[in-house]
Parts: C-alpha cells; structure tokens; sequence
C-alpha cells in the first residue's frame, strides 16, 4: 500500500473534522489524525512501522543535528519523513524547510509534504518535483492514488505509471506538472472521483 495514497484518503477525512484554520490547537490535531490514520492502516502490514507523532530521526546527520517530523514511516529499509501544514494556504518556504532538513541526512529519508491548503501554486509543485519530494494537496490528488483507481490495462493506467516513473526519474518539473494536471483532468472526465 503506498503512503502517498494513505495521506491522501487522510487529507480527504481530515476535511470532516472542520478545524479552525488558524487556531494553533488545529495543526496539532491534525498532525495526530494524519498518524493515526496511518497507524491503523499500516499496523497490521509487517513491512511498515509508524513512529510517534512529531518524532525526532535520530540517524546520521552531516550537520550533527537531529531533525523533527510530524510523521516518520519505516518501509522496509527506507525511511518516509513527513511534513504536515494545517493553513489556509502553503508557501514555498515551507518546503525549504523541509528538504533542508531531508539533505541533511546521509542516507536522505524520502519526503512527503501534506498540505490543507485548497491552493497551491505551480512553484510548489515544480520544486517539490525537482527534489522527488511527495506533494499531497487536496487541489491534486497523488498519481499513486489515482492509479490505484482506475481501472487497469487502460490507456489512462498506462499513462499514469509512465508519468509516474517520470516523476522518479529526472523530467522537468514543469513538464510533469502539465502531464499530472492534464491526467487529472482526464481522470475526471471518465468518472474516477
């Protein structure tokens, strides 16, 4: 089961807590909903683990230091860091932050950034996929998950795991961003969502 799709579902159910944007209580609340959706989900799958909320990654650092996420994820031997922003809209620097805090590890965990923000510009999008960070929003839904929802053999299924091995690899962020946009477009229009 992929994370990215888990968070996703999890975005969508967090939308139903109707937190208070803005109330510092409601980040927190919903950095543990995000946990605990994955801990239910991933408990009883022996190649996951799910660390507590807001743990520190106590692995080699160049810098010496130790670094908080909201959420870590064991998979087998790699590592999930993820970021987590309840606000009403997300901002570049956020994901500065987060890679700043990825690189620094020797054996870089993978980063997945969870945002509510209903918008999220193209920017965002460009440097997250230029440095193979995750970004989930409830604007895009991750290839991972719409691939898990259409049906396969299909031309649509076909595009999605080549765009998603593109993702992977070294396309321009730009490109992607069209190609992902444009999937989701058609992903619409054949009634997955």
């Amino acid at each position: 089961m992929d994370i990215e799709v888990l968070l996703y579902k999890s975005l969508e159910a967090a939308q139903s807590l109707d937190l208070p944007v803005g109330v510092s209580t409601s980040g927190k609340k919903f950095e543990d909903h995000m946990v605990m959706q994955l801990y239910h989900k991933l408990q009883q799958q022996a190649e996951f683990r799910v660390f507590p909320p807001r743990y520190t990654l106590r692995e080699d650092t160049f810098s010496g230091v130790h670094h908080q996420f909201d959420i870590v994820v064991a998979e087998q031997e790699e590592l999930v860091a993820v970021e987590c922003k309840f606000r009403s809209s997300a901002h570049i620097h956020q994901l500065f932050a987060t890679l700043g805090k990825l690189v620094d590890y020797h054996k870089r965990p993978r980063g997945v950034f969870v945002t509510a923000a209903q918008n999220v510009n193209d920017a965002m999008y460009w440097y997250a996929l230029a440095h193979q960070i995750s970004l989930i929003s409830p604007a895009l839904p991750p290839v991972e998950y719409m691939l898990q929802c259409v049906k396969n053999g299909t031309d649509l299924a076909h595009r999605l795991e080549t765009m998603l091995g593109r993702i992977r690899g070294d396309a321009l962020p730009r490109h992607l961003l069209v190609e992902w946009k444009n999937s989701y477009m058609r992903f619409q229009d054949e009634g997955y969502c």
